[in-house]
């Protein structure tokens, strides 16, 4: 009985040492989208046992865990987990602490494939609504600070054209819920090698992303010229290669210091 005992308060005490060595005045950042923002650069072995240092992931509990790569490994939306590779979440935590010496929570909720439409307030899927809930989760122990978006290569063909105007009701609910009516948003291209007729994509990148951008206050987006893709002998494939999703997360850390 006593061996008992001393077992449980052993494992009682670990318990309360985990979350003593939680911060609780993280930077928080709020990562949705479809499959680039839930990553699928490939993963290296080191990718899903090092800790990005001074970078925490909200995980299923809805507590804050060191972030390893993938970090959508606990969306309540995404696809099967074999899918999630690497995101651009993983460069930009790491270079928002090294440069802020604060402590980074990031809140990934993405869904491969998903469309604007899916994303609207309305909508019952839960996407938005997931996205909402598991912010306010991860706002018990820090504040929001940015938005990032990375979304669109569905939209592109679908051909999509009011996407500005579905885009703005879905982060102007968004920003309401969360009570962050001036948070950054800040959003991505899409790839722009020939994944889809070469005129939709520049019509996106160059006049549907610059239109959103216009129409919402505080946001910005970052460009993806340059960025190559997954896989060098599949041109039809949307996804950026793990170089580029961390060059794409520079970006997007450069993005919000501004």
């Amino acid at each position: 009985m006593r061996r008992r005992i001393f077992g449980f308060l052993a494992m009682l005490m670990m318990v309360c040492q985990a979350f003593a060595d939680i911060p609780d005045d993280f930077d928080v950042y709020l990562l949705i989208g479809q499959s680039n923002m839930a990553g699928r650069g490939p993963l290296e072995a080191s990718d899903t046992t090092d800790v990005i240092d001074g970078v925490w992931l909200l995980n299923a509990d809805g507590l804050p865990e060191p972030a390893v790569a993938p970090l959508n490994k606990y969306s309540t939306i995404r696809k099967e987990l074999s899918l999630q590779g690497y995101n651009p979440g993983c460069e930009f935590g790491r270079i928002m602490h090294s440069e802020t010496g604060r402590p980074i929570l990031l809140v990934v909720n993405a869904r491969g494939g998903s469309h604007i439409s899916e994303w609207q307030p309305d909508n019952d899927n839960g996407y938005f609504r997931d996205a909402v809930r598991r912010t306010k989760e991860a706002l018990k122990f820090g504040k929001l600070n940015g938005i990032l978006w990375n979304q669109g290569e569905t939209d592109v063909q679908k051909k999509t054209w009011d996407y500005p105007e579905k885009f703005n009701a879905m982060i102007s609910e968004l920003r309401k819920e969360l009570e962050a009516e001036d948070v950054t948003v800040v959003v991505g291209e899409v790839g722009r090698w020939n994944w889809a007729p070469k005129e939709d994509i520049e019509r996106f990148n160059e006049t549907i992303i610059p239109a959103t951008v216009e129409m919402i206050p505080n946001c910005k987006y970052v460009s993806s010229k340059g960025l190559k893709r997954r896989f060098e002998d599949k041109e039809r494939d949307p996804h950026y290669s793990r170089v580029a999703q961390i060059e794409l997360g520079r970006r997007y850390a450069e993005a919000l210091k501004k």
